[in-house]
């Protein structure tokens, strides 16, 4: 296990609750701190995870992966944030934390989006998948990358209204059309991939991943992926997230991910 974490940039290390909002229905921004005297993790990168602890173990002993919301540096405190659904047992426990409270992290996980030679770019969102992408959207304002973001939710509730202050041009969707363009996020991306994208990064349900994976693919603009999956140790000694990738190999989603380039993901049909 030491040597597996020794290839990893994440730290163990304890974290506090600072401040808690809820942004949507069920949904809540939870920002927290690094204490002091644990491990001091490196920063993380958009679409890198961290596996975080909802109790005290005995509840529940695998902790959940959580893509990274946004990152700062005040003062020499790292604080961290995550955007978090309150689908479970796990995710509830922690959007029920007071600010305070502690939870144990390992962080931060995997590979996360590259930038490298983007001058423009479309960004696809669909539900709690907007998390790493806003957290890109923000890294690309600072890198002087132009974008557009596509945003899909089930309904006008589930919105996260922080996208209104993105610099970037966002186009938002709902499936039962209480907000936005009634649809999903990818109905008529074809159109939208005509408008000189150098890249596009993609996170939500898998099949909204597929659908922009091969429109993507037949627009000939390389798309990145941030694929979800069960995850047991976020450091690819357990295994138990693989993937089968188009060449028949197996991807690790944790410790080769969670983002891939989509043309090398085998999606299921």
């Amino acid at each position: 296990m030491a040597d597996l974490l020794s290839l990893t940039r994440g730290a163990l290390c304890e974290c506090s609750l600072l401040a808690r909002e809820e942004s949507g229905a069920g949904v809540f921004l939870l920002e927290f701190a690094v204490e002091p005297g644990g491990g001091t993790p490196e920063a993380p990168s958009p679409g890198q995870f961290y596996q975080v602890r909802c109790g005290s173990g005995r509840e529940h002993m695998l902790r959940r992966p959580l893509s990274a919301h946004g990152f700062a540096l005040e003062s020499g405190r790292q604080k961290v944030s995550f955007l978090v659904e309150a689908a479970g047992w796990g995710t509830e426990k922690l959007c029920s934390l007071a600010p305070g409270e502690r939870v144990s992290m390992l962080g931060p996980l995997g590979r996360g989006f590259v930038l490298d030679g983007v001058g423009k770019a479309l960004l696809i969102a669909g539900g709690i998948g907007v998390a790493p992408l806003f957290f890109l959207a923000r890294e690309m304002e600072r890198a002087g990358v132009a974008y557009d973001l596509l945003a899909g939710f089930n309904t006008g509730e589930k919105y996260y209204k922080p996208l209104d202050d993105l610099a970037g041009s966002v186009v938002a969707c709902t499936e039962d059309g209480s907000l936005g363009t009634r649809g999903l996020v990818c109905d008529g991306m074809a159109g939208y991939l005509a408008g000189g994208y150098d890249a596009a990064y993609a996170c939500g349900p898998e099949a909204m991943m597929s659908e922009a994976a091969g429109a993507c693919e037949d627009a000939g603009i390389p798309c990145q992926v941030s694929l979800d999956s069960r995850m047991a140790c976020g450091i690819g000694a357990c295994r138990g997230c693989v993937r089968q990738g188009t060449d028949g190999s197996n991807l690790c989603v944790c410790s080769q991910g969670p983002v891939f380039d989509s043309r090398n993901v085998s999606w299921r049909k």
